[in-house]
This record gives C-alpha cells, sequence and structure tokens, in this order.
C-alpha cells in the first residue's frame, strides 16, 4: 500500500527539567508552538509557562542543571512562579485544543522529543499526550539519517545549534533545523516516485535509469515567523497568542516553501559512493551538529 500525504498538524513541545529521570526530577518550564504540516505556526505568540517550585526542590538539581538554569534566570523564576504544573497543564492542554480540537491527530514534535514525552506522561501532564496522536516527529532521528547518508555539502550546510536551553528558544531552533530538511526533501522528489535513484517501476535496481530533476524553486513564501519576545505575566505564569483561527478536522493551512534542490551536491556524492570514495565524516561537522546534543 503506497504511503499517502499527511496534513496532520504539529505540536512543537520543549520542556526545561530539573534533571533527566522523570521519576525523580519535575518540569521547570514547558513552552509549546503550533505548526501545520509545512512548519507555519498557527499562532505568533505560542505557549510558555514557568513552573513554580521551592528552593528545596530545585536544591538536588545536578551540577549542569544548576549552571545552565541558573545562567539562564528559569532557577530564580520558578521560585517566583506562582504557576503550578496542575494550572500549566490544563492551560496548555486548552491552547493546543484551541488551534487542533480533533483528538489523537496531531503529532508531539522536536528534537529527541521522546524525552520530554517521557517527562509529559505523568500527571498532571499527561492529558497533552492523551490529546496527541501515539507517533512522534523527532528532528533528531532526521538529523541522523542526514549525518550518515548526506553529502558533506549538506552537513556544512545545517543549521548550527546555539544550545541556549531554554524551552522557547529549543524549539525556534528545532523548526529552523526541520525547515532545512523539509527543504532538502522537497529538492529531491521526482514528479514520479517510481523511477528515482535508479529504481524501475518493477522495484528492480537500474543504474542507468535517469534521476528525476528537482522541481523547480516557487517563489518566495510568506511564512509566518515566530516571535521571539515571548510575553509574560506577572509571577512566571503563561501567555498565549489568539491571532489564528482553530484548524478543522478537513483542511489544514498551507503555505508555498522555496524549494533548495540541492542536486549538485548529491551528484557529486552519487559519484563519490560509485568509485567508492569515502564520504562524509563527523569531522567535518558543526559542533551544534553533534549526537551529544539535541
Amino acid at each position: 500500500m503506497a504511503l499517502t500525504r499527511s496534513t496532520d498538524p504539529l505540536v512543537w513541545i520543549d520542556c526545561e527539567m530539573t534533571g533527566l529521570d522523570p521519576a525523580t526530577d519535575t518540569i521547570m518550564s514547558v513552552s509549546c508552538v503550533l505548526t501545520n504540516s509545512d512548519l507555519v505556526p498557527l499562532d505568533n505568540e505560542g505557549f510558555d509557562a514557568v513552573i513554580q517550585h521551592t528552593p528545596s526542590q530545585l536544591s538536588t538539581m545536578s551540577e549542569w542543571c544548576v549552571r545552565t538554569h541558573g545562567a539562564s534566570g528559569l532557577t530564580r523564576a520558578c521560585i517566583e512562579s506562582t504557576t503550578t504544573a496542575p494550572v500549566a497543564a490544563r492551560a496548555l492542554l486548552q491552547y493546543v485544543r484551541r488551534y487542533v480540537p480533533e483528538p489523537r491527530r496531531a503529532l508531539l514534535a522536536g528534537n529527541s522529543v521522546h524525552a520530554d514525552k517521557m517527562f509529559l506522561m505523568a500527571p498532571p501532564w499527561n492529558v497533552i499526550l492523551d490529546h496527541l496522536h501515539y507517533r512522534l516527529f523527532d528532528v533528531s532521528a532526521t538529523k541522523e539519517m542526514i549525518r550518515r547518508w548526506a553529502s558533506p555539502a549538506v552537513l556544512e550546510d545545517a543549521p548550527v545549534k546555539q544550545l541556549m536551553h531554554t524551552a522557547r528558544e529549543d524549539i525556534r531552533e528545532s523548526l529552523t533545523e526541520a525547515r532545512y530538511y523539509k527543504r532538502l526533501i522537497e529538492g529531491l522528489l521526482p514528479v514520479s516516485g517510481h523511477d528515482v535513484l535508479g529504481v524501475n517501476s518493477g522495484g528492480d535496481v537500474n543504474m542507468t535509469t535517469t534521476r528525476a530533476a528537482a522541481p523547480e524553486p516557487s517563489p518566495a513564501s510568506n511564512h509566518t515567523m515566530l516571535n521571539p519576545a515571548a510575553g509574560s505575566i506577572p509571577g512566571g505564569g503563561f501567555v498565549s497568542g489568539t491571532t489564528a483561527g482553530p484548524i478543522s478536522s478537513s483542511s489544514y493551512a498551507s503555505a508555498s516553501a522555496s524549494v533548495v534542490g540541492p542536486t549538485t551536491a548529491q551528484d557529486e556524492w552519487d559519484m563519490q559512493k560509485l568509485n567508492n570514495a569515502s564520504v562524509g565524516g563527523t569531522t567535518t561537522m558543526y559542533d551544534g551538529f553533534r549526537t551529544d546534543v539535541p
């Protein structure tokens, strides 16, 4: 059975935690951005919540968390916040439902988002997962494919992570990275998929088959950009935008994205592979494009 195109929306969530153990650690802050399947935000503002913690609750954080969350100001914000986890969880669910009312359709999205999901599985956050599809849209999984199979030029052009470790900025970087991979895929897709990369309609490999050309770039899109200056309310509470309408279950907003077809880099890669030449390598990657970072 052939694959069918998905227009299901994506719920981008990133959490900052007191540690990595869902059994003992807790969510300090959570941010959410909603996009359609083309990675266009449904709402400019998004959702942000800083969760109330006592100094004693934060005293068990690891050295890394103490240093990182202290430098970003999150530790102090948690102590000053009046927003409890149950309040934030209900508000986040309400925000998601406002734009994606149909349950179990939208996918949870992010970098290594399984780690966030583990924390969202525990009450009171589990109500969020109950509304989402069980599948994940993990940008890090695509990153690992790119690191193994893409040309050196593709690796070189990949966006570099700033590693700010704030929930909102992490989502922004995840979206930037996902859009890069989206352009790569759009640039490589043929008009008819049966003869791409030398595979004929019978499923046999034919190395002499002409590879389909990348589609012509479309006009520049009018993508709505995320608002980097997320608002806040006294006490570290959550805020959310209300500029976009809800998504219906039958149709989703879309925007024409510019196609960047890396045909030259792909041709070089294919030629090197045919000649059994060494291609790629972790030494050519930026520090922000490593396995040990989100």
